[in-house]
């Protein structure tokens, strides 16, 4: 997974952060499929753990408000991820 183009579809604030969903869509990552969902989401995940590492991204947990009340981690760039 290209790290540049991770990058550039993340936000900058917290306010407007992503999840990995809204990323793979922003990205046009194929997600025909339930496999094909799971192999760009542990791809994703892996990138987005690796930028974390290295200061460029930042994340938090959120519960989803409507319909299903499940958890998601939200993505947003770091200082260091926008210069």
């Amino acid at each position: 997974m290209n790290h540049e183009a991770i990058l550039a579809v993340l936000p900058d604030s917290k306010d407007d952060a992503l999840s990995l969903k809204e990323i793979a869509q922003e990205l046009g990552l194929e997600m025909n499929s339930y496999v094909d969902w799971i192999r760009a989401e542990r791809r994703l995940s892996n990138s987005l753990r690796a930028l974390a590492r290295w200061g460029w991204v930042t994340s938090d947990r959120r519960q989803k408000k409507d319909g299903h009340r499940f958890w998601y981690n939200a993505y947003w760039k770091t200082e260091l991820g926008k210069e």
